[in-house]
């Protein structure tokens, strides 16, 4: 039965309401597999991160990329804002623009990672540069490092500081489980990127010793509250993981305490999911908005473009009533600053 609705849906006969009375359901559905007995959920959480330890950095990385990031960046031009930030923004009471949105939450990374001119900056998982561009103008004596396992990525992010006459931008193609960089970093940003790691400690171990002795890190990835969970494919409702998010994590808000051995978490902060559901909003209305031109795009990328039309529409709106749930207070974004651990004489 879960197959044919599915299959109507990509066909594109099943209304909006629907889909988002089908999708809470299923967010439901995921709640109620978290256990209530907060022994086993203890547990089953060790279990879990036992298996990140004993894990690669990283897995299925070229499908990751071929699910997302190798997807022309035109599409993201229909679908994003002014920065092409591929996740979410901050919005307040003032304004309600997605432009803003993602200035607002590029100007937070800023500030709580303390940037400066004179720094040089790894900015990890660079998506299609919007940290990089953003704070490579805003600190035209610093140096900025991008770093991508996509091509269209890299490419795009050099050609754009190009055009803007960035001189002090470079985007690199790296692998994270091959990860080999020149020289030490002042700071490090990684926005979304862990999400799809696995072993963080010894990304972490290896991101150390890249950092310098008083440098810091700051990381944004979104999470549950509490149960961390891998994104599988067990059966017709978990679309989302076969098509989106292959071999994904859904990290716990205290993910990073459990990997504490080379760098530290000195704070730490929560923002409310609503912020993300306002982001996914705002993208899927653009996706709509586009669709004329974005099946044209699709036509030269998906075998099938209206299916994949329907699919990006439904992640969308998965992604927004996944952080709408329980006031956002169920799933949300974290953010993390780790500091090195310093050894004990």
């Amino acid at each position: 039965m879960l197959s044919l609705v599915i299959k109507l849906t990509e066909l594109g006969l099943v209304p909006e309401f629907l889909l988002r009375l089908g999708i809470k359901k299923l967010i439901q559905q995921r709640l109620s597999e978290i256990p209530t007995n907060p022994e086993i959920r203890k547990s089953q959480k060790a279990n879990f991160i036992e298996e990140l330890k004993s894990s690669p950095i990283a897995l299925s990385t070229k499908l990751a990329n071929e699910q997302h990031y190798e997807v022309p960046p035109t599409f993201f031009q229909e679908i994003m804002g002014a920065h092409l930030k591929y996740s979410c923004g901050w919005f307040n009471e003032d304004s309600t623009s997605l432009d803003t949105a993602e200035e607002n939450m590029l100007k937070l990374y800023i500030e709580r990672l303390d940037i400066q001119n004179h720094q040089r900056i790894l900015d990890l998982g660079c998506g299609w540069g919007s940290f990089t561009l953003f704070a490579a103008a805003k600190f035209p004596n610093s140096t900025f490092v991008a770093v991508s396992n996509s091509n269209d990525q890299i490419e795009f992010i050099n050609n754009t500081a190009k055009a803007r006459s960035l001189g002090n931008v470079k985007a690199i193609k790296q692998n994270m489980n091959d990860l080999s960089l020149e020289g030490s970093f002042d700071r490090i940003i990684s926005i979304e990127m862990f999400e799809h790691m696995r072993n963080y400690g010894a990304l972490l171990k290896k991101l150390r010793s890249y950092l310098e002795d008083d440098g810091k890190m700051f990381v944004h990835i979104f999470t549950h509250q509490n149960y961390p969970y891998p994104y599988e494919v067990r059966g017709p409702s978990d679309w989302m993981s076969k098509y989106f998010f292959t071999s994904g994590l859904m990290p716990s808000h205290d993910i990073f305490s459990y990997f504490e051995n080379d760098l530290i978490v000195e704070q730490s902060w929560k923002v409310n999911g609503s912020h993300y559901a306002k982001t996914c909003n705002q993208w899927l209305q653009n996706h709509y908005k586009n669709k004329k031109t974005i099946l044209d795009i699709f036509t030269d990328h998906y075998p099938n473009p209206r299916q994949w039309f329907v699919r990006w529409q439904l992640f969308f709106l998965a992604c927004e009533e996944l952080f709408a749930c329980n006031d956002g207070k169920e799933w949300f974004v974290s953010h993390y600053l780790l500091v090195p651990r310093q050894e004990t004489k």
